[in-house]
């Protein structure tokens, strides 16, 4: 009777951690949840999940058992040599690993002995034995091991007690990779965000996130809202002459002076080949704006020297100024008006 309540025990456990799997995606508290199973149902004094890292060493994520050793264990990290080396000498115990001390493996490896007496008993547990069960993705590649240590009774667990143990490690490894599985489709929709509303070539924002952004300035209360546009002057020049990657580079350094010469809180888009629109809002705009839109024309039309030789570029500026409320892509067709008639001054020789 005894041993059908342990089963359904461990049963029980095993369905709380398959609920937290499928509930939450927060792996260090689930991998939690798994390892305090493991000492909780499946007889084992101290447990530990230990992460796979992508150069083979491992990461201790969970410990369970000892608030004492978990302070000293958690986020240690093992190398993957020393690893390999544990489970070369190990013994096959179905899907798990026991590394018996009478193989005599070096102390250098293991990185925690329990302070418990040591025996000669076949049948009893020694300090410097070890069992660990590998965390399997489905396509068989190790995505982490936990490991295990006295056992109930200090006794070498039985095969149902083995069993348990196996079964926590599948789901572990169901953790683990429906973890990462939400992480990489969060990144591939973050990915796929960023593109939709970010140029590809200098990061600058496209003219979807300019309307977005500039629909959300509009209603600051009591600021001044200013557009500037920008048009480079001799790009095509650049890119009849060097190339296409000279283009490219120069664009990059083009957009980098472009941030480095406003504020953070600005929206600055790169709109089309080679024109760039700036959205800033601020106090006393109408004071000097005019000052901004001389600084940018001055930085960019600066050499550009880069892995495809000197470059020069220049640069027509154009602004308008308004307030809050003001349609901002107003704004910018003012802007883009005054760019043009200063870039007729320019060739006429004007400025």
């Amino acid at each position: 009777m005894a041993g059908a309540d342990t089963h359904l025990q461990a049963l029980r456990a095993l369905h709380a951690v398959t609920k937290r799997v499928h509930a939450s995606l927060d792996l260090t508290q689930t991998l939690d949840a798994v390892a305090w199973g493991v000492v909780e149902v499946a007889g084992f004094g101290l447990a530990a999940v230990n992460l796979a890292e992508e150069n083979g060493d491992y990461t201790t994520v969970a410990v369970a058992g000892s608030d004492e050793l978990r302070d000293e264990l958690l986020g240690s990290r093992g190398s993957a040599e020393n690893w390999r080396e544990l489970f070369r000498r190990a013994e096959r115990w179905g899907t798990l690993y026991f590394v018996d001390h009478r193989t005599g493996v070096p102390d250098s490896l293991y990185t925690w002995v329990p302070d418990i007496a040591e025996t000669d008993d076949p049948d009893m547990w020694h300090p410097m034995d070890c069992l660990f069960a590998p965390l399997m993705a489905p396509g068989g590649e190790w995505v982490g091991v936990l490991s295990v240590d006295l056992p109930d009774g200090l006794r070498k667990p039985g095969p149902e007690q083995l069993e348990i143990l196996a079964l926590f490690a599948e789901h572990a490894a169901i953790a683990i990779q429906h973890a990462r599985l939400h992480s990489a489709l969060e990144r591939s929709q973050s990915e796929a965000e960023y593109a939709a509303t970010h140029d590809c070539l200098t990061g600058l924002a496209n003219r979807t996130l300019l309307r977005t952004r500039a629909e959300a300035i509009r209603h600051r209360p009591g600021v001044q809202i200013a557009a500037l546009v920008v048009d480079l002057d001799g790009f095509k020049k650049v890119n009849d002459q060097a190339g296409h990657e000279a283009g490219d580079e120069v664009l990059c350094v083009i957009a980098e002076r472009l941030r480095h010469h406003l504020r953070d809180g600005d929206v600055i888009a790169r709109t089309g080949g080679d024109e760039f629109v700036a959205v800033v809002t601020g106090t006393g705009l109408h004071d000097t704006i005019a000052a901004t839109a001389e600084r940018l024309r001055a930085a960019l039309a600066e050499p550009i020297s880069g892995a495809t030789g000197l470059h020069r570029v220049g640069a027509s500026v154009g602004w308008a100024l308004g307030e809050t409320g003001d349609d901002v892509e107003r704004l910018v067709v003012e802007a883009d008006h005054a760019m043009y008639r200063q870039k007729r001054r320019t060739s006429a020789g004007v400025l």
